[in-house]
């Protein structure tokens, strides 16, 4: 048995343009900074006792347990480097997912969400991404893109 918790979104973890590494197009790649914070780590104890109490209550004998916390990026939906918001002081992307700053950069994956709640988030992701494909065709049609 698995588990899977939410790392929340914490401004000690952020991502930044590595100066010196490049792709092999010459372009700069992204550096994570992303520690888990001990809210994860009480949450990862929690979930290992709960499941060690449903296997014990359901009459599972437990042979063994492992209570590491994965390494980051072992989930395939992490989410946040791109904030969502009105305010171009606070967020990097507008209702639409654009770019405040670059208005023909649009970033229409999971990147806006600060948070998954508890589910999987790609319906969000899908759905975001047809509003502000809707957007950007009638921006298209009107001549401001």
């Amino acid at each position: 048995m698995g588990a899977f918790g939410e790392v929340l979104a914490r401004y000690e973890n952020f991502v930044d343009v590595d100066p010196q590494m490049k792709d092999r197009w010459g372009v700069p790649v992204l550096r994570f900074h992303y520690e888990f914070g001990d809210n994860e780590r009480k949450m990862a104890v929690d979930m290992a006792e709960s499941a060690k109490e449903m296997f014990e209550e359901a009459g599972i004998e437990i042979i063994g347990m492992d209570r590491e916390l994965l390494p980051q990026g072992w989930s395939i939906h992490e989410l946040g480097t791109a904030r969502m918001g009105a305010d171009p002081k606070k967020s990097v992307l507008n209702q639409f997912q654009q770019s405040h700053d670059v208005k023909n950069l649009f970033v229409v994956d999971g990147s806006s969400h600060l948070s998954a709640s508890n589910q999987n988030p790609t319906w969000t992701i899908m759905a975001l991404c047809w509003r502000s494909c809707d957007y950007l065709a009638d921006q298209f049609k009107k001549g401001a893109l």
